[in-house]
C-alpha cells in the first residue's frame, strides 16, 4: 500500500489531537514496525469527566477496517479544525485495544502491512 508510513503519522497526529481535547498533558508515543504490522501505543493522562468523549473514542477506534474508504480519505486525517476524524482512524487500523483507568488511558493500535 502506498504511503504507509505517512498514514501512520496521520493516525498518530489525530490521536494526539484528540487526547489534547480530553485534557492530556502527558502523552507517550511508542511506534514499532514489525515484519507484518505496525504497532502504535499511546499512553496519556486525561482530565475530562465528559464520558461522551471517551465513548466516542472507543466507538470510533473499534470500527472495522475499510481499505476502500481509507484509500480515498486518509489524507484528511489530522487536518480538520472543526471535528475529529477518529472514525477514519478506526477505518485505517486493523485492531484496537483500549485500557482506561481513573486518570490514564492507553491506546494500542495495530495496522497490518
Amino acid at each position: 500500500m502506498k504511503h504507509n508510513k505517512k498514514r501512520i503519522s496521520k493516525i498518530i497526529d489525530e490521536l494526539v489531537t484528540y487526547l489534547f481535547t480530553m485534557g492530556a498533558t502527558d502523552i507517550n508515543i511508542n511506534l514499532q514496525e514489525k515484519k507484518n504490522y505496525y504497532k502504535i501505543i499511546l499512553k496519556s493522562n486525561y482530565t475530562t469527566k465528559d464520558k461522551d468523549k471517551i465513548e466516542k473514542m472507543l466507538k470510533c477506534l473499534k470500527c472495522d477496517k475499510q481499505e476502500e474508504m481509507e484509500e480515498y480519505y486518509w489524507e484528511l486525517t489530522g487536518e480538520c479544525n472543526v471535528d475529529t476524524e477518529l472514525t477514519l482512524v478506526g477505518m485505517m487500523t486493523d485492531k484496537a485495544d483500549i485500557n482506561i483507568s481513573e486518570n490514564q488511558i492507553e491506546v494500542v493500535l495495530y495496522r497490518y502491512k
